[in-house]
């Protein structure tokens, strides 16, 4: 699985209600920290996986729920799986089934979001406007808005607040270990991408997603380009991958909307079947050599991830 591949899979497991860019994370789960698990993908070992993320944000949302109580404010902890099936009528898909319905989720989850994806959305619009200003602080802090989902989509933790940070603190052993392992984890792909045999292997890609009437000259590049067109459509403010229906004012072109969602899950479609025959093989040799490296260059910062529960 590409970097690129990774960093779209995680999009629905970690938070139906993001898109674009994500810690990149890989298929199978194990401890974290130390030298528990040297088998598979560092993100493997850290339990950086479907699995890990959704338990760690089972329990973030339970530390929120009690550090939100002790503000005098109520927030009902948002259930992963129940949040999934909310959005995309299933809490079992797998990745593969998810990119064949969805795409990337960039512009198809849009309007899918029920008061079951986000049950705190009912306990927000219930209250008065200052009320509801105290509550956006105690949450999120000075950055409002800003979620765990947000901070795992973008690799960076250092603009959480409120209760939302010291919940992802409490989970994952620190905010800062976490931005840190972020950028080297990216220094680490970067360096893989390089690779000469990578190279090659994304120009192969490349050639291939034209033979199906798509012109990129790398999987990075599908990101943008939908997220260009769909943000044309919707309007710039709205963020990739939201789920909550258009507000009542909210005008846009539907059938072009439309259109952009059926093209997302059909290049989607093609960017798998060119990734599983040109890159994967490859990346199956090349990352593992990169990441032994990886793992003892940054021993110290790796056992410092607290490992999912159980």
């Amino acid at each position: 699985m590409t970097p690129a591949r990774k960093a779209r899979t995680v999009r629905w497991a970690v938070a139906l209600v993001l898109a674009a860019g994500a810690v990149g994370l890989a298929a199978c789960g194990g401890g974290g920290g130390g030298d528990s698990a040297t088998k598979g993908s560092v993100e493997d070992q850290l339990g950086f996986d479907q699995a890990g993320i959704l338990e760690r944000q089972s329990r973030v949302e339970a530390a929120t729920g009690d550090c939100m109580k002790q503000q005098g404010f109520e927030y009902v902890p948002v259930d992963p799986l129940a949040q999934r099936a909310a959005v995309t009528g299933s809490s079992r898909l797998s990745d593969e089934d998810f990119l064949n319905q969805f795409g990337y989720g960039i512009s198809t989850l849009y309007g899918r979001g029920t008061p079951q994806s986000d049950p705190n959305e009912r306990i927000r619009n219930g209250l008065s406007s200052a009320d509801r200003a105290a509550y956006d602080r105690a949450l999120t802090g000075e950055n409002v808005g800003v979620t765990f989902a947000q901070a795992v989509d973008s690799g960076d933790f250092t603009r959480l607040g409120g209760c939302t940070k010291q919940a992802t603190e409490q989970v994952f052993g620190g905010t800062q270990v976490l931005t840190s392992l972020q950028g080297k984890l990216d220094e680490l792909d970067n360096q893989i991408q390089e690779d000469q045999r990578m190279v090659r292997a994304v120009e192969q890609w490349s050639g291939c997603m034209t033979q199906a009437g798509y012109r990129y000259s790398e999987p990075d590049e599908i990101d943008g380009d939908i997220t260009k067109r769909f943000k044309t459509i919707v309007g710039a403010s709205v963020e990739p991958g939201a789920t909550a229906p258009p507000t009542a004012s909210a005008t846009y072109d539907k059938a072009a909307l439309t259109t952009l969602q059926h093209d997302e899950v059909a290049t989607a479609v093609a960017d798998l079947s060119c990734e599983k025959r040109d890159i994967t093989p490859v990346e199956n040799v090349v990352r593992p050599e990169y990441e032994a490296a990886f793992r003892q260059e940054n021993k110290s910062l790796i056992s410092q991830v607290r490992p999912p529960a159980g």
